[in-house]
C-alpha cells in the first residue's frame, strides 16, 4: 500500500494532456463482466444498471462522466479494482447514455440527482446489511457531490469519493473553450450531437434546438439543448442551478474529494478551501495529473493510481466504522 501515500505520474507521460488522453482513450483496460439491468423510474422512464456481484461484500455505486457508459476507461478500471479486492459494483448508466435513447423529453444533465437516489434506495433496499459506496468522476463527481449536500445526514451511505469534479460549470465551460483544451470540447461537442440526434430522432423536441453541425462551444449546447430540454432558462441559469460547489457544506457523511491543479478541464480557482466545505469532506488537491488521469509506474508496469487511492479510502472508513 506503499504506493497510495503520494502520486507520482508515470515520467513518460508528463503533463496534463499526456495523463489525460492516454488515461481515457489510449489505456487498455479489460474489464469484468457485468450484468445489465433495466429499472422501470418514478416518471415512466428507465435506467439500465450494471451489476458486477462476487457475493456479499461493500456495494460500489459508480456515477460516470459527460457521455460516459461501461466503455470509458474510468468505469473499466474502477469495476478491475473492485473485482480485484472482492467487492461489488453498479453502474448507473445516464439517460440517453450507451447508444440507447431514453422515452422522455429530458435526458442526464450535471445537476440531475434524483436518478441516483432512486438507485441507491434501491440497492439499499435490496442489500439492507451491506456496506455502500459511491464514486463518481468529472460531471459524475459533480452529481454525487450535489446528491450528498442534498440528502445532508440522511444519505444512506457511508462514504463518498469525487474524481476531477468541476465544482463551478459555467468556469468549466469557460475552460474547455481555451487554447488546447478546445480539442477536448471539439471531443464532447461530437459525442453529445450525435447521440442527441439519435434521441430528437425518435422523440422531437418540444423547440427548436436548430442547427446541431453548427454548435462550436458547450456553452452554446447547453444554451441550445441542455438548458430547455431540462427545464432551465439557458445555460447560465442551468449552470448556477447544477454546481455542486454551493451544496459541499452540507455533506455529512466521510468523502474524499480529489482534483489535479493541472487539470485542463477546470480552473484551479473555482477549487473550494477546507472552509468552504464540511468537516466531513477531505480534499486532496494533486498538482499533477491531469483530468482523472492519475496514470503512475513505468511503461511495464502502469497503473491507475486514483484506483487504488479510492478503494483504499472506502476501506479506510470501513475501518473506522468497527471502531
Amino acid at each position: 500500500m506503499r504506493r497510495l501515500k503520494t502520486f507520482r505520474p508515470s515520467f513518460w507521460l508528463p503533463g496534463p494532456h499526456f495523463q489525460t488522453i492516454w488515461a481515457s482513450m489510449i489505456r487498455k483496460i479489460k474489464s469484468p463482466k457485468t450484468n445489465k439491468e433495466k429499472i422501470e423510474l418514478y416518471d415512466g422512464d428507465f435506467l439500465n444498471l450494471l451489476w458486477l456481484i462476487n457475493g456479499n461484500g461493500p456495494i460500489i455505486i459508480i456515477v460516470h462522466g459527460l457521455e460516459g457508459d461501461e466503455s470509458s476507461n474510468n468505469v473499466k478500471a474502477i469495476f478491475s479494482t473492485i473485482k480485484e479486492i472482492g467487492w461489488n459494483g453498479v453502474l448507473i448508466l445516464n439517460r440517453n447514455c450507451g447508444g440507447i435513447s431514453n422515452r422522455l423529453q429530458r435526458t442526464y444533465h450535471a445537476g440531475e440527482t434524483r436518478d441516483l437516489d432512486f438507485v441507491v434506495n434501491l440497492t439499499k433496499k435490496r442489500f439492507p446489511k451491506v456496506p455502500l459506496m459511491i464514486y463518481g468522476y468529472s460531471l459524475g463527481g459533480n452529481i454525487l457531490l450535489k446528491w450528498l449536500g442534498e440528502k445532508g445526514d440522511k444519505a444512506p451511505i457511508t462514504s463518498a469519493v469525487a474524481v476531477s469534479t468541476p465544482f463551478d460549470l459555467a468556469s468549466s465551460a469557460n475552460a474547455l473553450n481555451k487554447g488546447f483544451s478546445k480539442i477536448y470540447q471539439k471531443h464532447f461537442l461530437k459525442l453529445l450531437c450525435k447521440s442527441t440526434k439519435r434521441k430528437f430522432m425518435k422523440i422531437p423536441p418540444s423547440f427548436n434546438p436548430g442547427n446541431l453541425d453548427n454548435i462550436k462551444t458547450l456553452r452554446e449546447f447547453d444554451n441550445r439543448v441542455t438548458a430547455p430540454l431540462n427545464g432551465f432558462y439557458n445555460a447560465n441559469h442551468y449552470y448556477s442551478d447544477s454546481s455542486c460547489k454551493k451544496f459541499l457544506k452540507e455533506i455529512r457523511v466521510p468523502t474524499l474529494i480529489i482534483n489535479s491543479l493541472d487539470d485542463p478541464f477546470l480552473e484551479k480557482k473555482t477549487f473550494p478551501s477546507q472552509k468552504e466545505v464540511s468537516e466531513m469532506v477531505e480534499l486532496e488537491y494533486l498538482k499533477k495529473g491531469g483530468h482523472a488521469g492519475f496514470i503512475a509506474g513505468n511503461p511495464w508496469n502502469i497503473f491507475g493510481w486514483i484506483d487504488y487511492r479510492i478503494t483504499f479510502f472506502f476501506k479506510e472508513q470501513l475501518m473506522k466504522m468497527k471502531h
